[in-house]
């Protein structure tokens, strides 16, 4: 009997184990990925000074909201900020609160952010697609160029996607069962993405739902599941209150900047020159969302096939095409814009790979599908020879030459790899070849070759020296065509900023003279068009990223000539800045 006993046992043992298999599986690789995102978007951070424009902005607004004790009216340099809504400084203090105002802590909030979007598209991408290509998806979006630079910015765009990508799992589970704490859940998150960056979020969102309608989704049993009546109060009473408070605290200035400039005027030109062509953003992808983004032309051609037959890919369908037709649409054009429908992508390559194993074809086979592969070999290994060939001509002493090489030689050869598994048919092998070059590539980047870099950054040490020739002349520091933030907030406290010769005149009649920052080309003109002398006292040499060129700036003593007028009229031309 014993012998007969033990296969009854056995079989009811059985499906316990295989729970408790699946459940391990299933945290395994949950904290694969956070464990690889978390690596990432964190490599660095604290040894990479603030690059990106808004960076700096952005921390001074925190630096000087704790300052004052005012976490509900954001300033830079000492005046109003009404660029972004208020939550993204909350966050940032509070991590800064924790680790301190240094880089790492500015930028804490978006490495979370990030690292949470890739756990969330992980979800959805299991309930999609299936487990493996669950993973492989969120991988995808981990490792890709535009996903790790966005998660590593003291900047809004990551944070507005995970709030945005929990929007989206929680329609995705509204479409297949009602439930008001899912519900209710979307309505919270979408306040939180309202108070992130204003109307994009819910604009973005509604282009989407709007073609899944129009292409067969069953947009309007989901819109009845959200109790729309009880959720749009609970949104209303999230988001407005502190948009209520602005408009009557601030004399016009937050409808003139959030409104009018920040919002309006983005959408009917192109602010600050940031305008392109048709088709930017499919453009751009290929780079910065390499190498998926040579995967999206034939998933989108596939799955425009199969989209009455599956709802699922007429709603990725509509996450991709909805909003990139929008911000095209849209005159100021910026990469990270689209950063929320990437994790769309991500799925729908992976549903590629996915489609391409099951049939047992090879990539070449699909439509587009040699357009792709050909992409995929000819971006992966031209950039990767061109990293290599760049530690040339790299400036010596700084150690960026290695990690030039490094990059280079990972992408190169990483992409040769994956492209030989795909060239054989083995289409997972060659998608995970693909995503370990490509995230080393960026662990390199982020961890090695940035914090390198960090000498050639010419706003912190503009604003270090400041501090020194403050300490040393007693001068205040004045900045008039250079204007970088970077300078701000290395300097650590408001500077005199001015391009109008009329306000440059009573600051100095004012104070005597300052410390200022100039190009070599702008010292004369300044001296002839203004009515001052401006004393060179040190040159700082380095690499301005506004204009991804390198640069010279002369720090200098500005005063009145001795034979100058009380006042001098006149503007200083941002079109001569860093020439």
């Amino acid at each position: 009997m014993a012998r007969q006993d033990a296969p009854v046992g056995d079989g009811l043992l059985a499906p316990k184990i295989n729970q408790q298999a699946a459940f391990r599986k299933t945290w395994q690789q949950a904290l694969a990925l956070a464990a690889i995102s978390l690596a990432l978007f964190l490599a660095g951070n604290a040894r990479t000074g603030l690059w990106d424009r808004d960076e700096p902005r952005n921390a001074v607004a925190v630096h000087e909201m704790r300052a004052r004790g005012d976490w509900l009216r954001p300033t830079f340099n000492g005046e109003p900020r009404h660029h972004k809504p208020i939550l993204n400084y909350w966050l940032m203090g509070l991590a800064t609160a924790v680790i301190g105002e240094g880089p790492a802590g500015m930028r804490l909030h978006s490495a979370l952010a990030g690292s949470g979007t890739v756990l969330l598209v992980w979800l959805l991408g299991r309930r999609m697609l299936g487990e493996r290509a669950g993973f492989l998806a969120a991988l995808m979006l981990a490792v890709s160029p535009i996903m790790v630079a966005e998660s590593k910015l003291a900047t809004t765009d990551a944070t507005l996607t995970f709030w945005l990508m929990g929007c989206q799992l929680c329609l995705w589970e509204l479409a297949h069962r009602e439930s008001p704490r899912i519900a209710y859940s979307f309505w919270v998150l979408l306040a939180l993405a309202m108070l992130t960056k204003g109307p994009v979020g819910p604009i973005l969102l509604a282009t989407t739902a709007l073609l899944a309608w129009w292409w067969g989704c069953p947009v309007p049993t989901v819109w009845k599941r959200l109790k729309w009546r009880r959720g749009l109060l609970l949104f209303t009473l999230l988001s407005a209150p502190w948009y209520v408070m602005m408009l009557f605290s601030s004399d016009g200035g937050f409808v003139e900047v959030a409104v009018k400039q920040q919002f309006l005027n983005r959408i009917a030109t192109d602010m600050e020159q940031h305008g392109s062509i048709p088709g930017y953003y499919p453009l751009t992808s290929i780079i910065l969302f390499f190498p998926w983004a040579c995967l999206v032309p034939m998933g989108i051609v596939a799955a425009w096939q199969r989209r009455k037959a599956d709802p699922t890919l007429a709603y990725l369908l509509a996450w991709i095409v909805g909003p990139l037709v929008l911000l095209e649409c849209v005159q100021t054009k910026l990469i990270h814009y689209y950063l929320p429908s990437f994790p769309a992508c991500a799925l729908l390559s992976a549903w590629v790979v996915k489609s391409i194993s099951r049939q047992e074809v090879t990539l070449r086979r699909w439509p587009l599908g040699k357009l792709a592969q050909g992409m995929i070999g000819a971006v992966g290994v031209t950039a990767g020879v061109g990293l290599a060939a760049a530690s040339i001509s790299a400036p010596p002493g700084l150690g960026i030459g290695l990690p030039l090489v490094a990059c280079g030689l990972t992408l190169g050869l990483g992409t040769a790899v994956g492209l030989l598994h795909l060239h054989r048919g083995d289409t997972w092998r060659g998608a995970y070849a693909l995503a370990a070059a490509v995230g080393l590539m960026m662990l390199f980047v982020g961890g090695w070759l940035l914090p390198n870099a960090e000498p050639l950054r010419v706003s912190r040490i503009v604003g270090e020296r400041m501090i020194a020739l403050k300490a040393q002349t007693g001068l205040d520091p004045l900045l008039m065509n250079y204007q970088e933030p970077g300078v701000i907030y290395a300097y650590g406290r408001p500077i005199t900023l001015t391009r109008e010769g009329g306000v440059l005149q009573q600051e100095l009649d004012r104070r005597g003279a300052m410390i200022t920052a100039v190009t070599p080309n702008e010292l004369p003109i300044f001296e002839k068009k203004f009515g001052v002398t401006i004393t060179r006292i040190e040159d700082v040499l380095g690499f301005n990223p506004a204009k991804a060129k390198p640069t010279t700036l002369h720090l200098a003593v500005i005063r009145k000539a001795a034979n100058a007028p009380s006042t001098a009229s006149g503007t200083v031309g941002e079109e001569s800045l860093i020439e």
